[in-house]
């Protein structure tokens, strides 16, 4: 096991070392790039990753469905649309500055928002997981027509702004807005460890769960906020990227099994890779110019999850 996870981590100290120097051996350039440009995105990369494989790997523990996560309850589409609301709103009214750190608020209100609806209709009638997904999936199509709408009421320079953060990508690396993901980050990082034991036990079956003391409902509303919380510093971070939050805890559980704690790890780590390893070749394939983060995911996480499909 321990093997296992040392390769985990050594391909993504490898794929680090790659995204930094992009097999460069000029130390004057480098000297100027890695502070100011390419340590700052990749901070973001990596950042990204925990935060979104994190919210899928909550979202698939609590409905038990391998197929799901936050794209599929609705809670990135809802954070999206609230960051998308801002973006429209700062430039429609040409805020700058101190108001750019409202973006995170915005996002978070979105969020909230998806889950309240969520919640609404589905979590507080104690339903089953299937109907909760469902319940998301709609909620999704609905968010969705909300950032479509204003899409079509912007000029065609705000449009291609919506369309390339909709599709995934870095394009906020500034050290104040980044601590404040950071800082939202760890806040989640820091809750999580209370709830592993839960998550164990959760995981034998909500019947077993209540014999031994689980308060079910109240336990898996408070996870899925902290799934919130993930999923909007993810969206913050890298916009309304998919598939992450979805593949990296089967990547994991492929690895290490399915006990909780290690797959939690793991799956931290899986996100990180993947989404390193998309950041590689969207900079390099095309270089000097680069591709949206999120269409090099999509082909990536696209094949994944039609062979989900197929072994599920």
């Amino acid at each position: 096991m321990k093997k296992r996870f040392l390769a985990l981590i050594g391909v993504l100290v490898l794929l680090i070392v790659i995204n930094l120097t992009q097999f460069s051996t000029n130390g004057q350039i480098l000297a100027l790039l890695i502070p100011n440009f390419r340590l700052p995105r990749l901070l973001t990369v990596l950042s990204a990753g925990i935060a979104l494989s994190i919210a899928g790997f909550i979202i698939q523990s609590i409905t038990e469905n391998p197929l799901a996560d936050s794209g599929t309850i609705g809670i990135t589409s809802g954070a999206s649309a609230g960051s998308v609301a801002f973006l429209l709103i700062a430039d429609h009214f040409k805020l700058t500055g101190t108001w750019n750190f409202s973006y995170p608020i915005f996002a978070l209100l979105g969020a909230l928002l998806a889950f309240a609806l969520i919640y609404f209709f589905a979590l507080r009638k104690n339903v089953s997981s299937v109907r909760v997904l469902l319940t998301g999936i709609a909620i999704t199509a609905f968010f969705q027509a909300l950032i479509t709408l204003g899409q079509l009421s912007v000029n065609a320079f705000d449009f291609q702004k919506v369309a390339v953060w909709l599709s995934g990508d870095i394009w906020q690396t500034g050290s104040t807005y980044l601590l404040i993901c950071f800082i939202l980050l760890l806040i989640g990082l820091s809750v999580l460890p209370f709830y592993f034991k839960k998550m164990e036990i959760l995981a034998l079956g909500e019947e077993m769960a209540v014999v031994l003391g689980i308060e079910v409902k109240k336990t898996k509303i408070q996870l899925y906020f902290l799934a919130l919380l993930f999923a909007s510093v993810g969206v913050l971070l890298v916009g309304g990227l998919a598939f992450v939050g979805l593949i990296a805890p089967h990547i994991a559980r492929e690895i290490v099994g399915f006990r909780p704690r290690r797959r939690l790890v793991a799956t931290a780590l899986s996100g990180m890779i993947i989404l390193c390893f998309a950041d590689v070749v969207s900079q390099m394939i095309i270089a000097p110019s680069s591709l949206p983060l999120g269409f090099v995911v999509a082909f990536i996480g696209a094949p994944y999850y039609i062979y989900l499909i197929q072994k599920v």
